[in-house]
């Protein structure tokens, strides 16, 4: 009875992807109409589309109706369900060693549907306007896309510092209290100082002018360290960073025995990561001015600050391991 139920439900969700495919074929002028007026109103600097832009608006648009129709051919056939394992089984979703320190069980899940969605739409705003780059004479001149990530860093840090107050005394061993405490207050003070550098300690909100060394040596004029070395961050740092991140975190996520420990599995990034990881490891090879990358990583930060707060706050106390009870 399961079974059947869940071939209808497959057979219907696939129905409604083809029969969306449809409506968006036949009204496709519209749809790259409304997708170009929306994209000069809010996510052009300059409220402009060249044919460039139109024409990628239009090949990401045919990827789009591609992927729909093809899920909704898999659905129709059940091909799905035969996929669902697989997939849970990579992204180690459900994975008792890795998911299992939360209550909430499709917890990994949203967080590998959200982030693979936020980082494919920074790629594609990447590949159709270009390195969100302002006006250089002008350190507020950011777009609105600029300021929601950096807010970003700081609601992640603040995030982190509110889990504190949620862990759970009476299940967790105090020194492995301690070393939890200690790592959201480290990690915390880390976010807060790329995010006073990301507004420039307050420029960009109160628009001061720059003056001296900042203005001379500082490729964006603006007051923060990191843009002193901006061709050498983009050139080498944020590409190493972001291959080296991403083989060591392969590395760890391909040996899930290996990751036993409650604090271990807290702290390190759940493979539900994967694809936003490899998404910012792309970006930092083609970013022209780094400044994808610093976004995507933003991304990144909120979605692992979050999970955080969320296993801390909605503990599954069965199945803690033995080393965090007292």
């Amino acid at each position: 009875m399961n079974y059947k139920c869940t071939v209808y439900k497959n057979r219907l969700i696939g129905t409604l992807g083809l029969i969306i495919s449809i409506i968006i074929i036949i009204n496709f002028p519209n749809i790259i109409g409304l997708l170009t007026d929306f994209s000069e109103k809010y996510l052009s600097r300059d409220n402009n589309i060249n044919i460039k832009s139109i024409v990628m608006i239009k090949i990401i648009t045919i990827i789009g109706i591609t992927a729909i129709l093809t899920l909704s051919v898999l659905f129709i056939l059940n091909v799905i369900k035969k996929l669902y394992p697989l997939i849970f089984s990579f992204f180690q979703i459900n994975n008792p060693l890795t998911s299992n320190i939360c209550r909430i069980k499709q917890l990994d899940l949203y967080i590998l549907i959200i982030g693979t969605v936020l980082g494919l739409f920074q790629i594609y705003y990447h590949l159709t306007f270009g390195e969100p780059i302002g006006d250089l004479s002008k350190p507020g001149s950011e777009g609105i896309l600029e300021k929601i990530y950096s807010i970003f860093l700081l609601f992640s840090a603040l995030l982190l510092i509110f889990s504190i107050t949620r862990i759970e005394i009476n299940l967790i061993q105090h020194r492995t209290r301690k070393k939890i405490i200690f790592s959201l207050i480290a990690i915390s003070v880390v976010l807060l100082l790329i995010f006073g550098e990301e507004i420039s300690w307050g420029q960009r909100i109160l628009g001061w002018e720059s003056t001296g060394v900042f203005t001379e040596y500082n490729y964006q004029n603006e007051t923060n360290v990191h843009n002193f070395f901006n061709p050498i961050l983009i050139k080498y740092i944020y590409p190493l960073v972001g291959l080296c991140s991403f083989m060591v975190l392969f590395l760890v996520w391909i040996f899930p025995d290996k990751r036993k420990s409650y604090y271990f599995n807290l702290f390190f990034p759940h493979p539900s990561l994967f694809l936003l990881v490899l998404i910012m490891t792309f970006s930092s090879f083609i970013g022209g001015g780094g400044e994808t990358y610093e976004q995507l990583f933003a991304v990144f930060v909120l979605l692992y600050s979050f999970r955080i707060f969320m296993c801390l706050n909605f503990p599954n106390v069965d199945l803690l391991s033995k080393e965090t009870r007292i």
